[in-house]
């Protein structure tokens, strides 16, 4: 995506680098991933963020529209709703391959839609081991808009744990 930095990544990105690198993520929480972890972070520019944004924007609209519930409730399997479900989600990830349109421009598209709380707290302990074991320039940084590693934890905890005692709260999936 941006040219330079990917370069800068390839020339100093090594097998035993990333080995070293898995190491230190899989130690805290063993057992806890149980998914492949990319081998190089995308170094997207401000451009193609924004269209990224864009997309997700969209995509919001279609979804906290008040006819979504009645528009896509047959594709939810009998006996599998939810009871007292939230009017919508608090949690929601867009998973977005990124593709080269009709003008020869890259463009996101939809791959899936994900809920799991525990993909938000992956996405603030991922960033900090990747940034022990790479050079990830300072400016480039996971948290969208206004957000840093605080602001975006502090309304994370708000969210899944809010006014509840920490030690009675826990995730499942």
């Amino acid at each position: 995506m941006v040219p330079g930095l990917r370069k800068k990544f390839n020339e100093t990105f090594s097998p035993e680098k990333y080995e070293h690198f898995l190491q230190d993520l899989y130690s805290k929480y063993p057992g806890a991933i149980e998914f492949r972890i990319a081998e190089t972070p995308e170094f997207i520019d401000k451009a193609f963020t924004q269209k990224i944004l864009d997309a997700c924007e969209s995509i919001i609209d279609v979804i906290v529209d008040p006819g979504f519930k009645t528009l896509t409730g047959r594709s939810i399997p009998k006996g599998e709703n939810v009871p007292n479900e939230n009017k919508i989600s608090h949690m929601i990830a867009f998973d977005f391959g990124i593709c080269i349109n009709e003008n020869h421009e890259l463009e996101p598209q939809l791959v899936e839609m994900q809920g799991f709380p525990t993909l938000f707290g992956f996405q603030v302990y991922y960033p900090d081991v990747l940034k022990k074991h790479f050079d990830i320039p300072v400016n480039y940084t996971q948290y969208p808009g206004n957000y840093n590693r605080e602001t975006y934890i502090q309304d994370l905890k708000e969210v899944i744990v809010g006014n509840t005692p920490v030690e009675n709260v826990i995730l499942l999936k």
